[in-house]
């Protein structure tokens, strides 16, 4: 079993991005012409570009939670997805089966609060409510809906931190160790 953090390849790509406007606004505050020809930024106000470059760096934080908590959602229904196939080998076995097909067509369908709310009791109830802070922002930054009041502000390092220690929760609690599936297979035998 993979144990690889799913949110690392975002996170890493964000992290990049933002190296990315610290090198240029260094790169635009010295006006090395050979670097900034043919962008906007030749010739540009100090006070433009660096609002261009803040609104920008604002936009990829935005973009990087919206990336990392549609990471997180598409792991939280693939684990819950794998789970159900052990359902699928239950009794009694017609029933179970049916139920796991259903289980799994369906799951992609939840409120993905509701799907957090499965794992209350087995999951620290606070990092499920953190969670679902960033998915209310997440909403927030998806759709900007102007009838709603802006929620709190998170960041991609806050996103990354508690999306990370739920799916370590979640595979803590919910991930059979190697030794059972071994024994498991073997009672079935």
């Amino acid at each position: 079993m993979n144990l690889n953090n799913p949110l690392d390849p975002v996170y890493k790509a964000f992290g990049v991005a933002k190296d990315c406007f610290k090198v240029a606004t260094r790169m635009i505050q010295i006006q090395h012409e050979e670097l900034i020809l043919r962008t906007r930024f030749i010739g540009a106000a100090p006070e433009e570009t660096k609002a261009a470059l803040e609104d920008a760096a604002k936009q990829a934080a935005d973009l990087a939670i919206l990336a990392l908590f549609a990471t997180f959602e598409r792991f939280v229904i693939e684990h819950l997805q794998t789970a159900n196939r052990l359902l699928a080998a239950g009794y009694p076995r017609q029933y179970a089966q049916k139920l796991a097909e259903k289980f799994e067509s369906e799951v992609e369908y939840w409120r993905f609060g509701e799907i957090l709310n499965l794992f209350k009791g087995e999951v620290d109830s606070d990092l499920i409510g953190q969670v679902k802070q960033i998915k209310q922002y997440r909403d927030w930054i998806a759709h900007q809906n102007p009838g709603r009041p802006t929620p709190m502000q998170i960041t991609p390092e806050t996103a990354f931190d508690v999306l990370t220690r739920m799916i370590q929760q979640i595979r803590r609690t919910h991930t059979l160790a190697q030794e059972e599936v071994a024994l498991d297979a073997f009672a079935s035998a």
